[in-house]
């Protein structure tokens, strides 16, 4: 049986195309509810480039996404979470009407019929790394050809290509700048060649390079969302956001890595799990024990799934070690499947059960029969959660369903995202120089 979390429609969103057959849209939608609606739900896709979007040890942080995730929770507002690969791909997504905010390193510039919110982030287009051409010898010059002169070779400089390109470098006629296979900044490669990368992002590579220009980056709305764009202008540059921005802007952008996908440390561990995805059992980790092999909670609960070891001897059928990290998951996994099986037989069906599964982790079995018992006599459906148990599950349990499920939907986005941007920066084709200034 194929576990995930069935009503973010996610086979739908791999498979569909929004709006076009071009690749630039085909988003990874991991949060379209279909079971409750809210009026007040603000649709948002991420560009989880540096700065805006990164998984650290489990916990989701970044600027942009951290900022809007107070100002859901401040205001009331449901966010949906969308991902894209690249700031072009954001950009669509709003002009079609699938998302309404496009959240990213996007200069004001790039957003043509958009609306652009007031600055997010102002920084200095810096250059950076390493020329990528050496120049040749100048040939010797023969005295018929005094006159002759070499046209000076000027080295490339990157830009990510599916990036809108700020003015001042169209403008600009002493750099050779080249649109790259690379969707995002923090793919860039500083090390093999000159990139242009906003000063925050080239502090993140241990760099200074030489400033260029003066920068700022926006969320992009519909110009018909007025009030949209007057909630979020007075998020980014209002009084009332402004101590928030400032605890957000002075945590330091982590070194981009390779290992950037890996949700945490025993990501090799929860794969291959008969349908359990890693999204799913790294926000449960995540909630339990946050990642540490070694925690005992006051009720005795033990390691990172923090199972009691009365319910691990019966899953184990036998001692086990619960401090030893993969004992510990092996054990946990085999809990879930039984409270899928104890779900099942009370009639919820496949598509409905996680979240049952879930609280049911969280608090045992049998405070949520109650509360299926208490939103049937209510006139709720029993055998579906969200919109119906969740409205008396008040406690614990229900607030643990929609904790770990709207975490492994941001790990799940932000991963196939970064995935889907690594593969076309690693088979780069030759750039072509964008024509710059006057001849």
């Amino acid at each position: 049986m194929f576990k995930h979390w069935r009503w973010w429609l996610t086979l739908v969103a791999v498979s569909f195309m929004v709006g076009s057959p071009s690749p630039s849209t085909d988003l990874d939608r991991t949060a379209v509810w279909n079971d409750t609606w809210s009026a007040g739900v603000v649709r948002v896709v991420v560009v989880p480039d540096l700065g805006v979007m990164q998984l650290e040890g489990g916990r989701v942080l970044g600027y942009d996404v951290q900022l809007l995730e107070w100002w859901g929770r401040r205001t009331g507002h449901p966010i949906e979470w969308q991902y894209a690969a690249s700031v072009q791909e954001a950009l669509e997504a709003v002009r079609l009407g699938t998302a309404d905010v496009a959240v990213g390193p996007i200069p004001e510039d790039g957003m043509l019929e958009l609306a652009a919110s007031k600055p997010v982030r102002s920084f200095r287009w810096t250059l950076v790394g390493k020329k990528s051409e050496k120049a040749k010898p100048k040939p010797k010059r023969s005295r018929s050809n005094k006159s002759a002169r070499r046209p000076k070779i000027r080295p490339s400089i990157r830009i990510p290509g599916e990036f809108p390109k700020p003015l001042w470098v169209l403008e600009a006629d002493s750099l050779n700048v080249v649109p790259v296979a690379q969707t995002m900044f923090r793919f860039a490669r500083p090390d093999t060649a000159q990139w242009i990368l906003p000063d925050y992002m080239a502090r993140a590579w241990g760099m200074s390079g030489t400033k260029l220009a003066k920068g700022s980056f926006h969320w992009a709305v519909r110009p018909g969302d007025t009030v949209l764009l007057a909630e979020l202008n007075d998020l980014v540059r209002g009084r009332s956001s402004r101590n928030q921005r400032g605890a957000l802007a002075n945590k330091p952008i982590p070194r981009p890595s390779d290992r950037d996908s890996l949700i945490s440390p025993y990501d090799a561990l929860l794969v291959g799990h008969s349908g359990w995805d890693r999204f799913t059992l790294n926000a449960l980790i995540f909630a339990e024990s946050r990642f540490n092999p070694t925690i005992v909670s006051p009720a005795g609960a033990v390691g990172l799934m923090q199972l009691l070891p009365s319910t691990a001897y019966r899953m184990n059928r036998g001692p086990v070690d619960l401090y030893h990290p993969k004992s510990n998951i092996n054990v946990g996994i085999r809990y879930l499947r039984y409270l899928d099986m104890f779900w099942e037989n009370r009639g919820v069906p496949d598509d409905q059960r996680l979240p049952f599964v879930m609280a049911s982790y969280n608090t045992g079995p049998a405070p949520v029969e109650g509360a299926m018992r208490r939103a049937k006599a209510k006139g709720y459906d029993p055998t579906r959660w969200f919109g119906n148990v969740d409205q008396v599950a008040k406690g614990p349990g229900g607030h643990y369903a929609r904790k770990t499920r709207d975490m492994a939907q941001q790990y799940q986005g932000y991963v196939q995202s970064w995935r889907r941007a690594r593969i076309r920066s690693e088979d780069e084709p030759p750039a072509e120089p964008i024509k710059t200034g006057s001849k």
